[in-house]
């Protein structure tokens, strides 16, 4: 079985962690700092301003750092206050709102990059909007820049949890809003088994996130407010460091092998905005709607038909993503009782993604092309969104 997903690790992560256990500092020291400045230093190199201006603050988790985020957006986020949240997404961005006492605003998609669609972001902004989360969708960068120009006085989260290592228009992806935050997911191409950063250029808004991380303390017994323990240890950190070392091979490695699969099949694969720079985090497409056969007219139905037989013929293909406006936490808020989602609904309901990680070969690329070539052969060319 060719994986979905699947983290790579070597001897020299092996023996990091040994070391960390025999120094005996498990918590947020020097390997944490060193991490912290491997992503700074990564993302100066790719475009961001000065790596002392950009400050990078790890975290126990992507959605911690979602939380911590929202917590210091200025002005606040509280009740009465609403969020435009991406219908399409893991739903950790809407529920890092409704632990606030906010309102999640879930906005539709756009067809190509599955990211928040501008327009429908800017029909959705009121008088009671604080914010934007802005998700870079399976590494793909949002139109950030897009969103900025809607409303110049609302906090721009970009949820860049998939995307280290892309970019738009220069830009690295973890610098394209006033906030940023990154996941180190299992899943995700730089794992630290479970791992978040914080990523922002406002030295006030890092001193509050450093703060709320270790418990509110911003000295030893200084507590400035209630914070949680979203603290890295340092065993977390010292893969994070390792990961980063190899973070360019591991790019390219990951494009040469998207390239090969999407160039061999004419599926409706995700699409990236101009001049971006794609990482490659998780390689999907959307089927059309069947027009004919057993699943006709059903897309949910033909995509769970096509991933079950993936998986019996070796390829561990899997859905997409979720459609939040389905889930009870968010339909239940009027504002999107009242929306409706139609790029949403097929995206979550036709999306279908295929194995892409740093342990793959190009002979498991060629594989899954011809798995593909056998199973959904019928979607080839289709379209995949109906305006």
């Amino acid at each position: 079985m060719i994986r979905l997903t699947r983290p790579v690790f070597t001897d020299e992560d092996t023996a990091a962690l040994a070391d960390v256990l025999r120094s005996g500092m498990l918590i947020q020291g020097a390997r944490v700092a060193a991490f912290e400045e491997a992503v700074r230093g990564f993302l100066h190199a790719r475009g961001a301003p000065s790596a002392t201006t950009l400050h990078a603050l790890a975290v126990s988790s992507g959605t911690a750092a979602l939380e911590l985020a929202l917590a210091t957006t200025p002005g606040g986020v509280g009740a009465g206050d609403e969020v435009l949240v991406p219908a399409v997404t893991w739903p950790s961005p809407g529920h890092a709102v409704l632990l606030r006492g906010a309102c999640a605003v879930l906005v539709d998609v756009d067809a190509r990059t599955f990211n928040l669609d501008p327009a429908r972001a800017g029909e959705a902004i009121t008088p009671r909007t604080r914010a934007i989360i802005a998700v870079d969708q399976f590494g793909v960068p949002a139109d950030v820049p897009a969103l900025r120009a809607l409303a110049s006085d609302l906090d721009l989260v970009e949820d860049a949890a998939c995307a280290i290592g892309s970019s738009l228009r220069g830009a690295p992806c973890g610098d394209l809003g006033d906030v940023a935050t990154l996941s180190f997911h299992p899943r995700k191409i730089v794992t630290t088994a479970e791992g978040g950063m914080v990523l922002t250029r406002d030295a006030a808004r890092a001193a509050r996130v450093t703060a709320l991380r270790n418990h509110g303390q911003r000295t030893p017994g200084d507590f400035v407010g209630a914070g949680p323990n979203a603290r890295l240890s340092e065993l977390h950190a010292a893969l994070g460091v390792l990961q980063m070392q190899r973070l360019d091979a591991t790019l390219a490695h990951r494009r040469d092998l998207a390239e090969q699969i999407r160039g061999a099949v004419d599926l409706a694969w995700q699409r990236a905005p101009e001049g971006a720079v794609v990482n490659h985090q998780t390689l999907g497409f959307v089927l059309p709607e069947p027009r004919s056969g057993p699943h006709a007219g059903d897309r949910r139905a033909a995509r769970d038909a096509l991933v079950l037989a993936l998986r019996q013929d070796g390829v561990e293909a899997s859905i997409l993503s979720y459609a939040l406006h389905r889930l009870p936490q968010f339909a239940a808020l009027a504002v999107n009782a009242l929306r409706r989602f139609p790029v949403a609904d097929a995206v979550v309901d036709g999306g279908v993604a295929v194995p892409l990680h740093g342990a793959m070969t190009a002979d498991d690329a060629g594989v899954v092309v011809d798995r593909l070539r056998a199973h959904a052969a019928w979607a080839f060319g289709g379209a995949a969104v109906r305006a």
